[in-house]
């Protein structure tokens, strides 16, 4: 026996170390498991009569940084009663696997925060191995998470998957703030079929989207019963689109010389909220907006929706919005009257911001975690697998 050596426990209560000898690379053990006998699967009688054995090499998580083999003296045994031979069961590595369950899971929780192939080259196992692992650790987290009630406000916002030709939707609870779905496309039926399948629908009270109809067209399907909720940042942006269409008319096409160049140069400090600005700032915006009434005429504009979503009632704010929209028809900028349409066509959906005061910052963000995942894999050609990945982020270990 040797005596330059410690001995490690292995963990594996339900194993017997036959063998053990450490390697440079590796440890190499052979084990067996302790049981004395087994209940024969056809009659359910106990036997202990062994019939043969055979070894099954399976690996197992790593020990001291070395690769961990594990040769299984894995026994088949017959039954006195109904002489039905049989394999004694296999709990620590699982039915026909060559790995154990444990390093199994490791590998499935280590692959939700790096990528499938630095697992891979880190444990030294196969890509494949490490994505099956994955997708078990995910589908058995979602397991749990599916169960939880339907959620009183979502949130739906698309994202590219392959740049400028195909797009998926990320269904959101934005109570627990957690991805609940991610769907095919960016039209209604996906969604549609989502919807239908929620096991108490008429719990949800609001749903926050951008200004895509069929979005709308889906909740008032599926869930009449629920307000949509245009997302006020996105009707900012097309205000400070206005906004800067106006900017952009009154520099011209001069752009490098003069006050032009000035209007260019400045573009952003036209576009950032008045509370946000510094001294400096607010020195050189005065100085911008003495350049032109129309562009005066425009901040003030921009400013007055951003100062409208601070009103305390939905009443109070429609009476706003009528004075606003007045304004604007009344004004000489036709960057805004543009938006009046719009304006029009999702009235109610704006007004009931003030019902429900939700947005979609969160689902935004949850689409910049996206765009970082298909980086960090240099895009993906499973969508399953995508898609996957996208509803682990709202997992935190």
């Amino acid at each position: 026996m040797q005596d330059d050596c410690i001995v490690v426990a292995l963990g594996l209560p339900q194993l017997k170390v036959v063998n053990q000898v450490e390697l440079v690379d590796r440890f190499e053990v052979t084990v067996i498991y302790r049981r004395e006998q087994v209940a024969c699967p056809r009659c359910g009688q106990v036997t202990v009569k062994e019939h043969e054995r055979s070894l099954q090499r399976k690996q197992d998580r790593k020990l001291r940084d070395k690769i961990v083999f594990l040769t299984l003296m894995k026994r088949r045994f017959r039954c006195h009663w109904c002489n039905k031979v049989f394999t004694e069961p296999d709990e620590v590595f699982g039915s026909r696997r060559r790995s154990s369950s444990r390093l199994r899971q490791y590998l499935g929780q280590e692959a939700l925060h790096q990528t499938v192939k630095r697992v891979s080259l880190k444990e030294k196992v196969g890509e494949g191995l490490v994505r099956r692992c994955v997708a078990d650790e995910i589908g058995q987290r979602l397991a749990v998470t599916e169960s939880r009630e339907t959620p009183e406000l979502m949130g739906l916002d698309e994202f590219s998957v392959r740049k400028g030709r195909l797009f998926h939707t990320a269904i959101c609870n934005l109570t627990d703030r957690t991805v609940m779905a991610v769907v095919e496309g960016q039209g209604k039926q996906k969604v549609e079929e989502y919807l239908d399948k929620l096991t108490h629908s008429d719990a949800v009270k609001a749903v926050s989207m951008d200004m895509h109809d069929p979005f709308r067209q889906a909740v008032q399907m599926c869930l009449p019963q629920a307000k949509v909720v245009v997302d006020k940042f996105h009707l900012i942006r097309h205000v400070n689109d206005a906004m800067d269409k106006v900017r952009s008319r009154l520099q011209g096409g001069r752009w490098k010389e003069g006050k032009s160049r000035e209007l260019f140069k400045r573009r952003y400090t036209l576009l950032k909220g008045a509370e946000n600005l510094t001294d400096q700032e607010q020195l050189i915006l005065e100085r911008l907006l003495s350049m032109s009434p129309e562009l005066r005429e425009a901040w003030r504009l921009k400013e007055s929706f951003r100062y409208w979503y601070r009103t305390a009632t939905r009443a109070e704010a429609e009476l706003k919005l009528v004075i606003l929209e007045q304004n604007i028809t009344e004004g000489p900028l036709p960057e805004f009257k543009h938006l009046l349409p719009t304006l029009r066509k999702w009235r109610q959906e704006i007004l009931n911001y003030f019902d429900y005061r939700i947005t979609n910052g969160f689902v935004e963000g949850k689409n910049n975690r996206i765009k970082t995942i298909k980086r960090m894999a240099y895009g993906y050609r499973n969508l399953d697998n995508f898609r996957l990945r996208i509803l682990a982020t709202n997992f935190k270990g």
